[in-house]
């Protein structure tokens, strides 16, 4: 049964972050954490910002920090892994990648009635879902938005390229859950409960699709980031990346899924406005770019591209019947989505 999302009482939280912090730092003479910020009421997470200022050897010390926890009621995901996203993040930054600093993950339910990751703050700009319709990028000129688009699909080929081993990362799926057919596997359990056992046909059709079409051989292992969208990337002046943000579904898998979910996303939300970004690479030349800077050609990309989508639709399905829960009943959360109309399109 879908249960919708719940509102946190934010000043239990801040009165808990600031007994956490104290605990935790014994040499501070006084620590205060003013009321908490919230950026966006996204459903993968709750994100608070934290601001604290401390006393230490007679001085005042501001720090400004994130607090991450598991959504309060439903959320999109079964299980909330925070760790995960700590341990990429401590990687990205011994690899010279731009990610907020991990502070601690806390299991202990009991200071703020979930668990919760804290990292330092990183100040920037974050681009709106609907880049391709309003906003800082839309606005900007084509040269600009040249830049955004190119250095991101450089800076996806270089997390792919990550020695994901070696930097300790293999543990985000074990060896015995690697492969395509695992992905499939873990995509319909997904569905299944993200639907509540009443999935839309078109998407039951594309998991028999990938099951049939499955590439042969399959594109070698990569750390693929799980949610590469340019939302998720914190920009400082001139459109320069300061932190790659929102981690919690990387996994070990082939790098074409990370490819598809930013490539098949962007066309779509494209289609959808009826115009892209005038500054933003054809789909084609998208695709080469990655493909030079991985020194390897792209595999099958409709494939990943089905399986992109109905990852990114079986999501939407899930916010969709939160939200009917909560008692929002608008004409979008009902019908066809664009992306199972593209998927339709390829696997049809």
């Amino acid at each position: 049964m879908t249960v919708a999302a719940q509102a946190r009482d934010l000043d239990a939280v801040r009165e808990g972050l600031q007994r956490w912090l104290a605990a935790r730092h014994p040499e501070w003479e006084d620590v205060r954490v003013g009321p908490l910020g919230k950026p966006t009421s996204g459903y993968s997470s709750e994100t608070l910002l934290v601001d604290v200022l401390r006393t230490a050897g007679g001085a005042d010390v501001q720090e400004l920090l994130v607090a991450r926890l598991p959504p309060a009621g439903g959320g999109i995901f079964p299980d909330y892994d925070l760790d995960r996203q700590a341990e990429v993040q401590r990687a990205l930054l011994a690899s010279g990648l731009p990610a907020a600093t991990p502070v601690a993950v806390e299991h202990d339910e009991g200071w703020v009635g979930a668990p919760f990751f804290v990292m330092e703050r990183v100040e920037g700009d974050i681009l709106p879902e609907g880049y391709v319709a309003a906003g800082l990028l839309h606005d900007a000129d084509p040269d600009a938005q040249r830049t955004v688009h190119s250095g991101f699909l450089d800076a996806l080929a270089t997390v792919h390229s990550l020695d994901w081993d070696g930097l300790g990362l293999g543990v985000l799926t074990p060896a015995d859950a690697r492969g395509l057919a695992h992905d499939v596997d873990r995509a319909e359990t997904y569905l299944a409960w993200a639907g509540d056992g009443d999935s839309p046909p078109v998407l039951v059709d594309a998991l028999a699709w990938l099951r049939d079409h499955r590439p042969d051989p399959e594109p070698p292992l990569s750390l693929c980031w799980g949610d590469p969208r340019l939302g998720n990337v914190i920009y400082g002046p001139g459109f320069t990346p300061r932190a790659f943000l929102d981690w919690e579904m990387a996994s070990i898998s082939p790098a074409e899924l990370d490819l598809a979910w930013f490539v098949g996303l962007h066309d779509v939300s494209a289609e959808a406005v009826g115009a892209d970004l005038p500054g933003f690479l054809a789909h084609d030349d998208a695709l080469a770019r990655w493909a030079d800077r991985m020194g390897r050609a792209v595999v099958d990309y409709r494939w990943f591209e089905v399986m992109s989508l109905l990852r990114a639709d079986s999501i939407f399905l899930r916010i969709r019947r939160m939200l009917l829960a909560a008692g929002l009943d608008e004409p979008w959360l009902h019908g066809v989505t664009p992306g199972q109309t593209h998927i339709a399109s390829i696997i049809q």
